[in-house]
């Protein structure tokens, strides 16, 4: 990987590895997957775009390259049964790494292989051991079972201009780069309480209605009245829908708490092509992926894939537990804190296969940050 990839682009300096995650997907046999995702740690560049970013690594395993979005170009057969058949086995989904080994020694995470190292491969989608695979054979998203069915794909659009220019820019030796502590995660369905969630809804909406009908039965205007009763009438209602707009808001974090509190360990939440947990909807990343009126999520106005133009999905967020574990056991000179209330990001749709990737190539996603706020 070329190490201006996991720079911060605010003080251009290189971050930490908040996650390396196996996301080999069941319908995408083609080639090999792996996400990264990069945190700055300085307290300059929190809430600044460029200090949190996504990388996907693709290993193509016999596809034919993309083609092209010229006029001549026509889409790449489709595979055969037989090269289905022959497609190989799901890698491992170990490595849902953060950082580096517990003895606290700062490592590279894409250095030459080492003992104490645990990003121990020069290559993240380097073949793996027969005992390794035989314990831990599926992808992060196999064992969920949650990708999508394959759909029709979209008419490509022109992909974005290439971000990096020039020769791959080296890595520094380990001790130079910041690490955290690194932890394996298992993989289990979210656990919830439908009849909690409905009956919280239903007392969010009954507490709306009463703001509203209280406001109005607090009125007091006759027909007599003057331009002073008008003047009442209209400030009542404009409180009104003041207290039901941030009703409807704090819903939104209410219901971002409710999901945290049933699954106080969670770190991350997986699936590809599902819809995101919302930490607000009024900064930029949540008025992007909703509308007004709406409660539904959607990624249409997401940039999208610098590599083959086509749209983007959610696939993975972090979740604020993260920052706990993260900073557990961190050098405190180092570690300022970390102040986001959850990540999302957003995949290629089609998870398109990269040019020359038999070796492995990467490319940078869509991360939308959601921070605290003050």
């Amino acid at each position: 990987m070329d190490s201006r990839l996991a720079k911060c682009l605010s003080c251009n300096t290189l971050m930490p590895l908040l996650l390396q995650l196996d996301g080999n997907l069941p319908d995408s046999p083609h080639h090999t997957r792996m996400l990264y995702l990069f945190g700055c740690r300085s307290k300059k560049c929190r809430k600044k775009a460029g200090s949190i970013r996504a990388i996907r690594g693709v290993k193509s395993t016999g596809v034919p390259p993309p083609y092209t979005t010229g006029s001549n170009a026509a889409p790449p057969p489709a595979a055969s049964k037989v090269e289905e058949a022959e497609a190989p086995k799901k890698s491992n989904m170990g490595d849902l790494i953060f950082g580096s080994s517990s003895s606290g020694a700062p490592t590279n995470p894409f250095a030459t292989a080492s003992g104490s190292n645990p990003f121990a491969k020069s290559n993240p989608f380097a073949t793996t051991s027969k005992d390794e695979v035989s314990t831990l054979a599926k992808s992060f998203a196999a064992v969920a079972s949650i990708s999508a069915p394959s759909e029709s794909k979209p008419a490509p659009q022109e992909p974005a201009e290439p971000a990096l220019i020039g020769p791959p820019s080296p890595w520094p030796s380990p001790s130079e780069i910041p690490q955290y502590p690194n932890f394996y995660l298992d993989a289990s369905y979210e656990e919830l309480e439908p009849d909690a969630l409905t009956l919280q809804s239903q007392k969010l909406a009954k507490t709306i209605k009463m703001d509203t009908s209280d406001d109005m039965d607090d009125e007091d205007i006759t027909p007599s009245s003057s331009k002073k009763a008008s003047s009442k009438k209209a400030s009542s209602s404009s409180t009104s829908r003041e207290k039901e707009f941030e009703s409807a808001m704090n819903a939104t974090f209410i219901h971002f708490q409710t999901i945290t509190s049933q699954n106080p360990e969670q770190v991350l939440r997986y699936e590809r092509k599902g819809k995101p947990l919302l930490y607000s909807r009024e900064d930029g990343i949540g008025k992007l992926l909703t509308t007004a009126n709406s409660t539904d999520t959607s990624f249409s106005k997401v940039p999208r894939c610098g590599n083959c133009g086509r749209g983007r999905c959610f696939e993975v967020q972090l979740m604020p537990h993260a920052i706990s574990v993260l900073e557990e056991g961190s050098n405190a000179a180092l570690d300022e804190g970390m102040v986001w209330g959850t990540i999302i990001t957003a995949m290629c749709e089609t998870d398109c296969a990269v040019a020359g990737s038999e070796s492995g190539k990467y490319v940078e996603e869509w991360v939308g940050v959601q921070w605290e706020t003050d």
